[in-house]
């Protein structure tokens, strides 16, 4: 029994995640290179795996936090796409954390179409050239009589392409030099709204990413979400180190896959001793991770997204780094690894670039208290 079997909130014992392999291993085939996959996807809804981390339609939470990112695990080991399990995770993380909390009584029912697969939802923060930072976040909502009017660019929009509706941030006031917030779900079809190219990387696939331009782009009152101009502080700043602390989960997950295709390409080769030191090596330490990354989601559930799990997630990511360098050397040395091996490797760095900057931040603050602990350990953004 792996760390993440031991259980899933109040649910028996790897129950969910057995219900989740099962239903992945009966799902539709997914091209690595194609569209987002829709029958991949209303396949899990049919099989009650979509919306398992929040309340929809009548029906509770069947997962918590460490139950999702174990969750996340089982779909990129069992599928060996890591962007499957984190379009599947920016599906619980929206409906449990975004939206769940914020939506208008009259627009509960979005939650429900999630569950059922019959909504994507995107979540739209960043923008060109600036990232998330909020001092320079321009995108803005301004009110035309009961409407809003939405205008800006976005950009890094996961599952953008397939979405259909954002919860876009935008800058609905300023007092005191200081911006305030709001985040509104915007249907995709939504007059003014048009899907751009901004951050469309190709990496990560089947998930997709795009950018937003909104000229105008007309809203009614309850399409905005109950932030009271804090979306900031309440969505996008909390939303890194929630984001970090499930994809350790699927981390763990798109490793397990990627340690086991180097393995089966020794298979009856009579590997040297030290392949199999090195393999057996590997595989001992991504057990010790995996305890790991299960402790980032308790964490989360303990005390929030602040600063104490940011910081574990950090540790934990400098730790997933130095385990995929020591793959990929391993990999090197044995020769020509297979294509399943270098799609998952190249999956795995694409993640640990996410927001290294930041990581990089903590580290200097961690290291600032330790040689000047009374002093201010203010790092620059």
């Amino acid at each position: 029994m792996n760390a993440a079997d031991a259980g899933i909130g109040n649910y028996p014992a790897g129950s969910l995640l057995a219900a989740m392999r099962d239903a992945l291993r009966s799902a539709p085939p997914v091209a690595r290179g194609g569209p987002f996959p829709h029958a991949w996807w209303l396949h899990l809804a049919g099989q009650g795996m979509l919306g398992v981390g929040f309340d929809a339609g009548g029906r509770a939470s069947r997962a918590d936090w460490p139950g999702i990112a174990a969750l996340a695990g089982v779909i990129a080991h069992e599928t060996a796409h890591l962007g499957l399990a984190l379009g599947w995770l920016m599906n619980e993380m929206l409906g449990r954390f975004v939206l769940g909390p914020f939506l208008a009584d009259d627009e509960c029912a979005l939650l429900r179409l999630m569950a059922e697969g019959r909504k994507i939802v995107g979540l739209a923060i960043s923008e060109p050239n600036v990232g998330a930072h909020p001092k320079l976040l321009q995108c803005s909502a301004r009110h035309r009589g009961a409407q809003w009017l939405l205008d800006g660019e976005k950009s890094y929009v996961s599952n953008g392409p397939a979405a259909d509706a954002f919860v876009v941030v935008a800058v609905t006031g300023e007092k005191s030099g200081r911006k305030h917030f709001d985040a509104f779900v915007v249907d995709a079809d939504a007059p003014g709204l048009s899907r751009t190219q901004a951050g469309a990387a190709t990496v990560l696939p089947p998930l997709g990413h795009c950018g937003l331009s909104l000229v105008a782009c007309p809203l009614p009152e309850g399409r905005r979400l109950a932030t009271c101009g804090n979306a900031f502080d309440l969505i996008a700043k909390p939303m890194r180190a929630v984001e970090d602390s499930l994809l350790a989960g699927a981390m763990v997950g798109a490793m397990r896959a990627e340690l086991e295709a180097l393995a089966r390409g020794q298979r009856g080769d009579n590997p040297a001793p030290d392949t199999v030191e090195g393999l057996g090596a590997l595989r001992l330490e991504l057990q010790a991770i995996e305890s790991l990354a299960a402790e980032c989601a308790r964490e989360l559930g303990r005390h929030g997204p602040g600063d104490r799990v940011a910081d574990l997630n950090a540790g934990v990511r400098t730790v997933l780094q130095h385990w995929q360098a020591s793959c990929e050397a391993l990999a090197s040395e044995l020769g020509n690894p297979g294509s399943e091996f270098l799609d998952l490797a190249s999956d795995v760095r694409a993640v640990l670039g996410i927001a290294r900057r930041i990581s990089a931040a903590r580290h200097m603050k961690a290291g600032l208290r330790m040689i000047r602990p009374k002093e201010s350990h203010e790092v620059p953004a």
